[in-house]
């Protein structure tokens, strides 16, 4: 079912809408009004024949038509009625904001199935419960059917958040930036609607450019990952997912009733996905504010243009840290900034125009770089002048070098946002995101690099081995039925040769007789490990010998060995010894497997040997 209804509906009705200022069904209505839906209104409130001259019903089923939409607010042992009422009505999108379901437990729990019930009996789609509600900025709609304080601006930017009381937060961050959006939702439990659902609305919705989430727990991982791959080639997805820290993913389950999974697994899937992950909401907004104003840029070299060299220097710091390279100026540029600017200025990468700049030096320098064919972004530093010249004046000279439209992304570090003649407001109008401090702008810019280089890559292919599973099938249900928690050598051995991994020879043996007969026969060097199911890291208790290249080295190694391993477990506990063919190798790698409570199948990459534990140099992906 398309949510289109949903988010552009032509009437609504509100359940629980309330003359008495300052309770939420007033706040709720008021806002609806205040920002101006352009459809019907329907207030149910069997006590009041009107609410701010518009007229009352008593109940859902004496509205004289169908709404698109029902927002629901009234008490919890209420709601489920309500929803009842919207289903005989035919009303097909529900917004719950009651509280008091799965979140609180108990009885909750079994509120929420009983609402669900519901749900599926109608046919309903169902944003909630425990919600804040969703807004649409699109004029032609002008939806605030949420109890948010504040109103966002217009812009391009979609906000999916799993949390009401951050999405408050983050609307009211949003007027300090300045930051539009078209979209806000705030999903509540999902009990029904879920990320994914409006992942797919958002994918084709003309007006939104940028989307973001706020994320606790992923659900039906699969769609979403076919999801996000499709969409992230498109339009930047940007994603803060809590419960990164144990302690933090104990309480996002406890909080939503999700299912915690580790961080490891969620980085993995979000960089398959071409999700760009932001560690904070801070971050959030700072990548936000760049790729819904910005070009995505073409490379990695930045230029800075500054009238400070202080805050050049951060810039440059930052623009490296961050995977960057300051870009080489061509010489026809250096010469034509040499042209006008003071002979202690720098000419070269950070360009640095020294305090005396104005806003004419500004337009003229700026113009300059964004043509040089090694620039690919700029940042320009703007720190409050001495000069007779203010933020205002110099954002003002922007208009004509902007006036034929950004090939280049521009990043504005405005060191003065405080002051009554920043510009702000001049800065929102010629889309130029605004930043603090160097090293936000030199972030998000490295953000839309890493994005660039993405959807220039060409789409991968996944390769399929055919292997017998079943042949195979018995060596897990020989450990189960031991009880064993690893599985022995000559097992992984077997499973890795059915999957077509290159091996060396490997046998376990139980005499040293064995061993010198093989090395006899082969003339290859050995390596022989101690095989127990009570020694899982053989290095760690003498359990490996390598490099045995001799018949004395064979003998010695194989009793050194036993005398090891008899010191930790008892000869019954002993399978053998391990025989292996010696490889010699200047790269050792380690390739494992867990299987993730959420996410299924998680694959691991990366340094091997003795060190993997100290440097911990391995990637993640999910199979």
């Amino acid at each position: 079912m398309s949510l289109e209804k949903l988010f552009e509906p032509e009437s609504i009705v509100i359940v629980g809408a309330s003359r008495k200022e300052g309770s939420l069904g007033r706040v709720f209505f008021d806002n609806v009004l205040r920002f101006g839906f352009k459809g019907k209104l329907y207030p149910i409130n069997p006590k009041a024949p009107e609410i701010a001259g518009i007229p009352c019903y008593p109940s859902i089923a004496d509205l004289p038509e169908t709404p698109d939409v029902a927002v629901i607010m009234v008490r919890k042992e209420l709601a489920l009625e309500a929803v009842e009422e919207c289903g005989r009505k035919g009303i097909e999108n529900i917004i719950m904001i009651t509280a008091g379901f799965r979140e609180v437990g108990g009885e909750g729990i079994e509120r929420e199935k009983a609402l669900m019930e519901l749900v599926h009996k109608y046919n309903l789609r169902l944003v909630g419960p425990n919600c804040m509600g969703i807004i649409n900025t699109d004029p032609e709609v002008s939806l605030n059917a949420s109890f948010s304080p504040t109103e966002p601006f217009v812009g391009n930017v979609a906000f999916v958040s799993q949390s009401g009381a951050l999405g408050v937060a983050v609307l009211e961050m949003s007027k300090e930036l300045r930051l539009g959006f078209s979209i806000f939702v705030s999903a509540g439990n999902k009990a029904d609607l879920k990320d994914n659902d409006f992942l797919e609305f958002l994918a084709t919705h003309e007006r939104t450019r940028v989307i973001t989430l706020y994320q606790e727990s992923i659900e039906e991982v699969e769609r979403f990952r076919k999801i996000t791959t499709r969409l992230s080639s498109k339009k930047p997805l940007i994603v803060v997912k809590a419960g990164r820290s144990r302690s933090g993913a104990q309480a996002a389950s406890s909080h939503t009733g999700a299912l915690a999974s580790s961080d490891q697994a969620t980085a993995a899937l979000l960089k398959q996905c071409g999700i760009i992950r932001a560690d904070s909401i801070a971050e959030l907004f700072d990548l936000s504010l760049a790729f819904s104003t910005q070009p995505i840029p073409s490379g990695d070299r930045i230029a800075v243009i500054t009238n400070a060299g202080g805050p050049g220097i951060l810039a440059a710091d930052a623009i490296e840290l961050n995977g960057l390279q300051l870009a080489k100026l061509s010489e026809e540029t250096t010469n034509y900034l040499k042209s006008f600017l003071p002979e202690e200025a720098s000419v070269h990468n950070p360009v640095d125009m020294i305090a005396s700049a104005n806003e004419d030096t500004y337009q003229n320098t700026v113009r300059a770089v964004l043509k040089d064919p090694n620039v690919d972004a700029i940042m320009v530093i703007i720190v409050r002048p001495p000069v007779n010249t203010t933020p205002r004046m110099i954002v003002e000279k922007f208009r004509s070098v902007l006036k034929n439209g950004k090939k280049k992304p521009v990043c504005v570090v405005l060191m003065a946002q405080h002051d009554a003649d920043c510009g702000l407001e001049i800065f929102q109008e010629l889309k130029l995101p605004v930043y603090s401090y160097p090293e936000a702008a030199a972030f998000a810019l490295a953000k839309m690099v890493e994005y660039g280089k993405r959807k220039r890559r060409p789409a991968g292919k996944i390769k399929k081995f055919p292997v017998e599973k079943g042949s195979l099938q018995h060596i897990f249900e020989q450990a189960v039925a031991e009880k064993r928690e690893y599985l022995r050598s000559n097992e992984v051995t077997t499973l890795l040769s059915a999957y077509g991994f290159p091996l060396p020879f490997s046998i376990v043996i139980q005499s040293p007789e064995e061993a010198l007969e093989i090395f006899e026969q082969r003339q290859t060097p050995l390596v022989l490990k101690i095989e127990s199911d009570e020694i899982v890291h053989k290095s760690d208790v003498g359990g490996v010998k390598t490099h045995l290249d001799s018949l004395d080295k064979i003998r010695q190694a194989y009793q050194e060995l036993m005398e090891n391993a008899l010191k930790i477990t008892s000869a019954d506990k002993i399978q053998g010894i391990f025989l292996q063919e010696m490889v010699e190798a200047n790269l050792e790698v380690a390739l494992g497997m867990k299987r993730d409570p959420n996410y299924g199948p998680l694959l691991m990459f990366g340094m091997g040997g003795i060190f993997i534990e100290v440097f911990k140099d391995v990637s993640f992906r999910l199979a």
